[in-house]
């Protein structure tokens, strides 16, 4: 997990390094290249008033989970158009953003974590206004911004959409030109973005959007559940896919199958009550799903290579 919590800026020096710097009066452009040990790629980021438009293009070399803690007010329009992306906020429902997906919301904190799916294309456009911004050209008036926490959040990139977000690539201009451009692409994607949100959502959810959404529902129940040692079978049964599938798809985006995931939970809980508690062991066991001590400990010492006594004492 990479902390971004003690900056209250975006945080790409953590994961990137600057290898460009085009500031003038009027525009601060900056572009960052990936540090190796996270992946290929870069991010580009370009600030005038109090706008940030930031193009990030890269393939991390595994999952990366970006943990940040914001208190500053702004908007940000998001526009996922490949990759995946898990949104984790404190006391709120994850929001999982696949190819395609965008979402505009208005943010006045932000306590929790981004997790990048590695081994994978990301290209991600975000605008980030601030709330000084938006009510300077009247935004504020007429319009009824979502939070994070709301549901209906994410709406798909639409066509029109899509080719104003190509043309920051193809951008030529310079000088007062360049700012004019970027000043009218920012209002022209605000209005299409309010007028998406609008309209009626498209009912036709993408399957893979629809299997991710399953896959995270069977995270959710082998967390909340540790006592209980679910089966592939069962699990598959439950949510309507073959097993085969769930284990190759659970597997691709938490780097597990779902019985290793399962076992890694519970040692992780189980490590967290022999630290943190006075617990017999055998009740640890049958805390987490295991039918008695002998077996506990024979599972603990296939995943930590020591038996739940020594750790607790060695720690």
């Amino acid at each position: 997990m990479v902390d971004l919590t003690k900056s209250e800026e975006l945080g790409y020096f953590e994961i990137a390094d600057c290898v460009e710097d085009k500031s003038n009066t009027e525009i601060d452009q900056k572009v960052y290249r990936i540090k190796e040990k996270f992946g290929k790629g870069s991010i580009d980021e370009i600030r005038f008033e109090d706008v940030i438009i930031s193009t990030l293009f890269f393939r991390m070399n595994s999952d990366v989970i970006l943990k940040q803690k914001l208190t500053v007010d702004f908007v940000q329009l998001s526009f996922l158009i490949e990759g995946e992306r898990v949104i984790s906020v404190t006391d709120c429902n994850d929001i999982y953003l696949v190819d395609g997906d965008s979402y505009m919301a208005n943010i006045k904190s932000f306590h929790g974590t981004s997790k990048i799916t590695g081994n994978k294309t990301y290209k991600e456009i975000k605008v980030r206004l601030s709330a000084a911004f938006l009510s300077k050209h009247g935004f504020f008036h007429d319009i009824k911004l979502k939070e994070l926490i709301d549901d209906n959040l994410v709406v798909p990139i639409t066509n029109e959409m899509m080719a104003i977000l190509e043309s920051f690539e193809k951008l030529n201009f310079e000088g007062t030109a360049r700012l004019i451009f970027l000043k009218a692409k920012v209002f022209e994607i605000l209005a299409i973005q309010v007028s998406n949100y609008k309209k009626e959502h498209n009912k036709n959810i993408p399957q893979n959007k629809h299997n991710i959404k399953k896959l995270l529902c069977i995270q959710k129940r082998i967390n909340d559940n540790l006592s209980i040692n679910y089966s592939v079978a069962e699990l598959s049964k439950e949510i309507g896919m073959n097993k085969t599938i769930l284990n190759r798809e659970f597997l691709r985006v938490f780097g597990l199958t779902v019985h290793e995931y399962s076992i890694d939970q519970k040692i992780e809980k189980a490590k967290y009550l022999l630290l943190n508690t006075d617990m017999p062991i055998y009740e640890i066991g049958e805390l987490i799903g295991y039918k008695n001590a002998t077996h506990f400990s024979a599972a603990f010492k296939r995943q930590e290579g020591t038996t739940p006594k020594k750790f607790k004492t060695n720690v």
